[in-house]
Protein backbone atom coordinates (compact mmCIF):
# COMPACT_ATOMS: atom_id res chain seq x y z
CA UNK A 1 0.00 0.00 0.00
CA UNK A 2 1.27 3.57 -0.63
CA UNK A 3 2.59 5.30 2.48
CA UNK A 4 0.63 8.46 3.27
CA UNK A 5 2.20 11.37 5.12
CA UNK A 6 0.43 13.28 7.88
CA UNK A 7 -0.01 16.11 5.40
CA UNK A 8 -1.65 13.79 2.90
CA UNK A 9 -4.04 12.49 5.56
CA UNK A 10 -4.91 16.01 6.73
CA UNK A 11 -5.66 17.18 3.19
CA UNK A 12 -7.81 14.09 2.54
CA UNK A 13 -9.67 14.58 5.83
CA UNK A 14 -10.38 18.25 5.10
CA UNK A 15 -11.49 17.48 1.53
CA UNK A 16 -13.82 14.70 2.65
CA UNK A 17 -15.29 16.75 5.51
CA UNK A 18 -15.86 19.74 3.22
CA UNK A 19 -17.53 17.57 0.58
CA UNK A 20 -19.79 15.98 3.17
CA UNK A 21 -20.71 19.36 4.64
CA UNK A 22 -21.38 21.15 1.37
CA UNK A 23 -23.22 18.17 -0.12
CA UNK A 24 -25.51 17.93 2.90
CA UNK A 25 -26.28 21.62 2.75
CA UNK A 26 -27.12 21.46 -0.95
CA UNK A 27 -28.99 18.16 -1.02
CA UNK A 28 -32.65 18.39 -2.10
CA UNK A 29 -34.92 18.30 0.92
CA UNK A 30 -37.24 15.73 -0.65
CA UNK A 31 -34.48 13.18 -1.22
CA UNK A 32 -34.88 10.15 1.01
CA UNK A 33 -31.82 9.06 2.96
CA UNK A 34 -30.54 5.50 3.24
CA UNK A 35 -31.51 5.43 6.91
CA UNK A 36 -34.88 7.10 6.54
CA UNK A 37 -37.32 5.94 9.14
CA UNK A 38 -34.67 4.31 11.29
CA UNK A 39 -34.58 5.07 15.00
CA UNK A 40 -31.55 5.76 17.17
CA UNK A 41 -30.08 2.93 19.15
CA UNK A 42 -30.82 3.31 22.85
CA UNK A 43 -28.22 3.23 25.61
CA UNK A 44 -29.82 0.04 26.90
CA UNK A 45 -28.86 -1.90 23.80
CA UNK A 46 -26.40 -4.59 24.80
CA UNK A 47 -23.06 -4.35 23.10
CA UNK A 48 -22.75 -2.32 19.97
CA UNK A 49 -24.96 -0.97 17.26
CA UNK A 50 -26.46 -4.11 15.72
CA UNK A 51 -25.23 -5.41 12.38
CA UNK A 52 -27.02 -7.00 9.48
CA UNK A 53 -26.25 -7.80 5.88
CA UNK A 54 -28.84 -5.38 4.54
CA UNK A 55 -27.54 -2.92 2.02
CA UNK A 56 -27.64 0.83 2.77
CA UNK A 57 -28.99 3.45 0.50
CA UNK A 58 -31.33 3.66 -2.37
CA UNK A 59 -31.08 5.15 -5.81
CA UNK A 60 -29.05 8.31 -6.24
CA UNK A 61 -30.59 11.77 -6.63
CA UNK A 62 -32.49 12.47 -9.80
CA UNK A 63 -31.21 14.70 -12.53
CA UNK A 64 -28.01 16.65 -12.02
CA UNK A 65 -28.39 17.13 -8.26
CA UNK A 66 -25.27 16.44 -6.24
CA UNK A 67 -25.67 14.98 -2.77
CA UNK A 68 -23.21 13.36 -0.38
CA UNK A 69 -23.08 9.61 0.06
CA UNK A 70 -24.02 10.26 3.70
CA UNK A 71 -26.84 12.81 3.47
CA UNK A 72 -28.08 15.22 6.10
CA UNK A 73 -30.36 13.53 8.62
CA UNK A 74 -32.75 14.88 11.23
CA UNK A 75 -32.39 14.07 14.89
CA UNK A 76 -29.52 13.53 17.26
CA UNK A 77 -26.57 11.35 16.21
CA UNK A 78 -26.05 7.85 17.59
CA UNK A 79 -24.57 8.13 21.11
CA UNK A 80 -21.57 5.91 20.36
CA UNK A 81 -20.87 7.71 17.10
CA UNK A 82 -21.08 11.10 18.81
CA UNK A 83 -18.74 9.98 21.61
CA UNK A 84 -16.13 8.61 19.21
CA UNK A 85 -16.20 11.65 16.93
CA UNK A 86 -16.03 14.03 19.88
CA UNK A 87 -12.79 12.35 20.99
CA UNK A 88 -11.30 12.26 17.49
CA UNK A 89 -12.01 15.86 16.54
CA UNK A 90 -13.51 18.18 19.16
CA UNK A 91 -11.25 17.12 22.03
CA UNK A 92 -7.97 17.81 20.17
CA UNK A 93 -9.34 21.16 18.96
CA UNK A 94 -10.25 22.22 22.51
CA UNK A 95 -6.96 21.03 24.00
CA UNK A 96 -4.94 22.81 21.31
CA UNK A 97 -6.89 26.03 21.85
CA UNK A 98 -6.20 25.80 25.59
CA UNK A 99 -2.47 25.31 24.95
CA UNK A 100 -2.17 28.07 22.37
CA UNK A 101 -4.75 30.55 23.61
CA UNK A 102 -7.80 31.47 21.60
CA UNK A 103 -10.79 29.50 20.39
CA UNK A 104 -11.01 26.03 18.88
CA UNK A 105 -10.89 26.21 15.10
CA UNK A 106 -12.68 24.13 12.48
CA UNK A 107 -13.03 20.44 13.21
CA UNK A 108 -15.04 17.61 11.68
CA UNK A 109 -16.78 16.20 14.78
CA UNK A 110 -20.29 17.00 13.52
CA UNK A 111 -19.62 15.61 10.03
CA UNK A 112 -18.02 12.52 11.53
CA UNK A 113 -21.00 11.89 13.84
CA UNK A 114 -23.50 12.45 11.03
CA UNK A 115 -21.83 10.07 8.56
CA UNK A 116 -21.07 7.41 11.16
CA UNK A 117 -24.62 7.57 12.55
CA UNK A 118 -26.02 7.14 9.05
CA UNK A 119 -23.88 4.05 8.46
CA UNK A 120 -24.83 2.61 11.87
CA UNK A 121 -28.56 3.19 11.44
CA UNK A 122 -28.39 1.53 8.04
CA UNK A 123 -26.88 -1.54 9.78
CA UNK A 124 -23.79 -1.16 7.60
CA UNK A 125 -21.26 -0.82 10.44
CA UNK A 126 -20.99 -1.81 14.10
CA UNK A 127 -19.38 -0.02 17.02
CA UNK A 128 -18.43 -1.60 20.31
CA UNK A 129 -18.80 0.48 23.48
CA UNK A 130 -15.63 -1.12 24.83
CA UNK A 131 -13.66 -0.22 21.70
CA UNK A 132 -14.95 3.34 21.73
CA UNK A 133 -14.15 3.65 25.43
CA UNK A 134 -10.56 2.51 24.89
CA UNK A 135 -10.15 4.95 22.02
CA UNK A 136 -11.48 7.86 24.08
CA UNK A 137 -9.13 7.04 26.95
CA UNK A 138 -6.17 6.72 24.58
CA UNK A 139 -6.99 10.06 22.94
CA UNK A 140 -7.21 11.77 26.33
CA UNK A 141 -3.82 10.36 27.39
CA UNK A 142 -2.19 11.34 24.10
CA UNK A 143 -3.36 14.94 24.49
CA UNK A 144 -2.03 15.50 28.00
CA UNK A 145 0.20 18.53 28.36
CA UNK A 146 1.00 20.74 25.38
CA UNK A 147 4.17 19.26 23.88
CA UNK A 148 2.10 17.39 21.24
CA UNK A 149 0.74 20.61 19.68
CA UNK A 150 1.74 21.09 16.04
CA UNK A 151 0.06 22.58 12.95
CA UNK A 152 -1.03 19.13 11.74
CA UNK A 153 -3.72 17.08 13.45
CA UNK A 154 -2.69 15.06 16.50
CA UNK A 155 -1.90 11.44 15.58
CA UNK A 156 -4.57 8.81 16.21
CA UNK A 157 -3.57 6.27 18.90
CA UNK A 158 -3.53 2.59 17.85
CA UNK A 159 -6.54 1.96 20.11
CA UNK A 160 -8.67 4.07 17.74
CA UNK A 161 -7.77 2.17 14.56
CA UNK A 162 -9.95 -0.62 13.17
CA UNK A 163 -12.90 -0.06 15.51
CA UNK A 164 -15.48 0.80 12.83
CA UNK A 165 -16.38 -2.69 11.59
CA UNK A 166 -18.22 -3.42 8.37
CA UNK A 167 -21.29 -5.65 8.18
CA UNK A 168 -21.99 -5.86 4.43
CA UNK A 169 -21.09 -8.87 2.31
CA UNK A 170 -19.88 -9.16 -1.25
CA UNK A 171 -22.18 -7.50 -3.78
CA UNK A 172 -23.93 -5.27 -1.22
CA UNK A 173 -24.41 -1.59 -1.96
CA UNK A 174 -22.01 0.48 0.18
CA UNK A 175 -20.80 4.03 0.71
CA UNK A 176 -17.43 3.30 2.31
CA UNK A 177 -15.05 0.38 2.51
CA UNK A 178 -15.59 0.50 6.28
CA UNK A 179 -19.14 -0.75 5.60
CA UNK A 180 -17.84 -3.95 3.97
CA UNK A 181 -16.69 -6.96 5.97
CA UNK A 182 -12.93 -7.42 6.32
CA UNK A 183 -11.31 -8.48 3.08
CA UNK A 184 -13.72 -6.52 0.87
CA UNK A 185 -13.58 -2.92 -0.30
CA UNK A 186 -16.33 -0.59 -1.56
CA UNK A 187 -15.62 -0.45 -5.29
CA UNK A 188 -16.72 2.80 -6.95
CA UNK A 189 -17.54 4.69 -3.73
CA UNK A 190 -16.59 8.32 -3.17
CA UNK A 191 -17.80 11.30 -1.11
CA UNK A 192 -20.86 11.64 -3.39
CA UNK A 193 -21.13 8.13 -4.87
CA UNK A 194 -22.11 4.69 -3.61
CA UNK A 195 -20.39 1.50 -4.70
CA UNK A 196 -20.48 -2.26 -4.23
CA UNK A 197 -18.58 -4.43 -1.75
CA UNK A 198 -16.12 -6.46 -3.82
CA UNK A 199 -12.96 -8.49 -3.38
CA UNK A 200 -9.61 -6.79 -4.10
CA UNK A 201 -8.80 -6.67 -7.80
CA UNK A 202 -5.76 -8.30 -9.35
CA UNK A 203 -5.32 -5.53 -11.93
CA UNK A 204 -6.83 -2.20 -12.81
CA UNK A 205 -6.94 1.34 -11.42
CA UNK A 206 -6.52 2.14 -7.72
CA UNK A 207 -5.98 5.07 -5.41
CA UNK A 208 -8.30 7.43 -7.30
CA UNK A 209 -10.93 8.18 -4.63
CA UNK A 210 -11.25 9.39 -1.05
CA UNK A 211 -13.17 7.21 1.40
CA UNK A 212 -15.32 9.82 3.15
CA UNK A 213 -16.27 7.74 6.18
CA UNK A 214 -12.71 6.47 6.73
CA UNK A 215 -11.44 10.07 6.49
CA UNK A 216 -13.82 11.62 9.01
CA UNK A 217 -13.51 8.71 11.46
CA UNK A 218 -9.70 8.94 11.10
CA UNK A 219 -9.29 5.26 10.22
CA UNK A 220 -5.91 5.83 8.64
CA UNK A 221 -5.14 2.10 8.32
CA UNK A 222 -8.48 1.02 6.88
CA UNK A 223 -6.79 -0.26 3.71
CA UNK A 224 -5.13 -3.01 5.77
CA UNK A 225 -8.51 -4.71 6.23
CA UNK A 226 -10.07 -3.41 3.00
CA UNK A 227 -7.37 -3.44 0.30
CA UNK A 228 -8.13 -2.28 -3.21
CA UNK A 229 -5.59 -4.64 -4.76
CA UNK A 230 -4.62 -8.26 -4.21
CA UNK A 231 -1.04 -7.03 -4.35
CA UNK A 232 -0.34 -3.32 -3.98
CA UNK A 233 -1.23 -0.01 -5.63
CA UNK A 234 1.65 1.35 -7.71
CA UNK A 235 1.31 4.41 -9.91
CA UNK A 236 -2.52 4.34 -9.61
CA UNK A 237 -2.69 0.74 -10.85
CA UNK A 238 -2.77 -2.61 -9.05
CA UNK A 239 0.45 -4.62 -9.27
CA UNK A 240 1.73 -7.92 -7.91
CA UNK A 241 3.79 -7.82 -4.72
CA UNK A 242 7.52 -8.35 -4.99
CA UNK A 243 8.43 -11.66 -3.27
CA UNK A 244 10.63 -11.82 -0.19
CA UNK A 245 14.22 -11.14 -1.16
CA UNK A 246 13.18 -9.60 -4.47
CA UNK A 247 14.40 -6.21 -5.66
CA UNK A 248 12.27 -3.24 -4.59
CA UNK A 249 12.33 0.53 -4.56
CA UNK A 250 9.50 1.23 -2.10
CA UNK A 251 7.98 -0.40 0.99
CA UNK A 252 4.58 -0.70 -0.68
CA UNK A 253 6.00 -2.91 -3.45
CA UNK A 254 6.70 -5.67 -0.93
CA UNK A 255 3.09 -6.00 0.24
CA UNK A 256 1.34 -5.63 3.57
CA UNK A 257 3.47 -6.43 6.59
CA UNK A 258 6.73 -6.24 4.64
CA UNK A 259 9.18 -3.48 3.83
CA UNK A 260 11.96 -2.61 1.40
CA UNK A 261 15.36 -2.81 3.12
CA UNK A 262 18.53 -2.06 1.17
CA UNK A 263 16.65 -2.63 -2.08
CA UNK A 264 15.26 -6.05 -1.09
CA UNK A 265 11.88 -7.06 0.30
CA UNK A 266 12.07 -8.14 3.93
CA UNK A 267 9.65 -9.31 6.61
CA UNK A 268 11.95 -8.31 9.49
CA UNK A 269 10.06 -6.34 12.16
CA UNK A 270 10.75 -2.61 12.57
CA UNK A 271 13.39 -2.11 15.29
CA UNK A 272 12.80 -0.43 18.67
CA UNK A 273 14.37 2.75 20.04
CA UNK A 274 18.16 2.47 20.25
CA UNK A 275 18.56 0.19 17.22
CA UNK A 276 19.52 1.12 13.67
CA UNK A 277 16.57 2.06 11.46
CA UNK A 278 15.28 -0.58 9.07
CA UNK A 279 14.72 1.02 5.69
CA UNK A 280 13.99 4.29 7.47
CA UNK A 281 11.35 2.62 9.68
CA UNK A 282 11.12 2.05 13.43
CA UNK A 283 8.72 0.28 15.77
CA UNK A 284 5.65 2.21 16.98
CA UNK A 285 6.64 4.83 19.51
CA UNK A 286 10.05 5.45 17.92
CA UNK A 287 11.20 7.38 14.87
CA UNK A 288 14.26 7.32 12.66
CA UNK A 289 16.74 10.11 13.46
CA UNK A 290 20.14 10.12 11.78
CA UNK A 291 19.87 6.43 10.97
CA UNK A 292 18.87 5.24 14.45
CA UNK A 293 15.50 4.70 16.09
CA UNK A 294 14.79 7.05 18.97
CA UNK A 295 11.90 7.89 21.25
CA UNK A 296 10.56 11.42 20.71
CA UNK A 297 12.30 13.95 22.96
CA UNK A 298 10.36 15.58 25.78
CA UNK A 299 9.41 19.23 25.95
CA UNK A 300 12.44 21.40 26.71
CA UNK A 301 15.07 18.95 25.40
CA UNK A 302 17.59 20.23 22.88
CA UNK A 303 16.87 19.51 19.21
CA UNK A 304 17.89 20.51 15.71
CA UNK A 305 14.76 19.51 13.74
CA UNK A 306 11.13 18.59 14.20
CA UNK A 307 11.61 14.84 13.69
CA UNK A 308 13.39 14.57 17.03
CA UNK A 309 10.41 15.89 19.02
CA UNK A 310 6.92 14.82 19.85
CA UNK A 311 5.58 17.95 18.14
CA UNK A 312 8.13 20.51 16.97
CA UNK A 313 11.62 21.88 17.42
CA UNK A 314 11.43 25.57 18.26
CA UNK A 315 13.74 28.26 19.50
CA UNK A 316 13.34 29.18 23.14
CA UNK A 317 11.27 32.23 22.22
CA UNK A 318 8.87 30.02 20.25
CA UNK A 319 10.12 30.72 16.73
CA UNK A 320 10.67 27.81 14.34
CA UNK A 321 14.13 26.35 13.90
CA UNK A 322 15.23 26.64 10.28
CA UNK A 323 16.58 23.52 8.60
CA UNK A 324 20.26 23.34 9.39
CA UNK A 325 19.97 26.40 11.61
CA UNK A 326 20.73 27.02 15.25
CA UNK A 327 19.63 24.42 17.80
CA UNK A 328 16.33 24.77 19.60
CA UNK A 329 14.21 22.96 22.15
CA UNK A 330 11.30 20.58 21.79
CA UNK A 331 7.92 22.17 22.41
CA UNK A 332 4.60 23.19 20.96
CA UNK A 333 4.07 24.94 17.64
CA UNK A 334 0.64 26.48 17.32
CA UNK A 335 0.89 27.54 13.69
CA UNK A 336 2.90 26.65 10.61
CA UNK A 337 6.27 28.44 10.47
Amino acid sequence: MPVSTDGDRLRRLCAAALTLHLGAACAPAQRSSPDAGATATSDADAGAIAASSSSPGGDGPAGDAIAPAYPKADGAPEPLAARLCEALHALPARRKAACCGGRAGFHAAAECARALSSAARAKAVTLSPDDVGRCVEAMERSLEGCDWVAPLAAPVPPACEGIVRGALGEGARCRSSLECVDGLRCDGAGPTDAGLCRAPRAAGPCGHSVDALAAVTRQTRHADAHPECRGHCAGRACADDVPLGGRCDAHAACGRGRRCVDGRCSDAPPPPAGAACLGGLCAPGARCVDGRCAAPKAEGEACARDGECRAACVRPEGRAVASGGAAGVCGRRCAAP
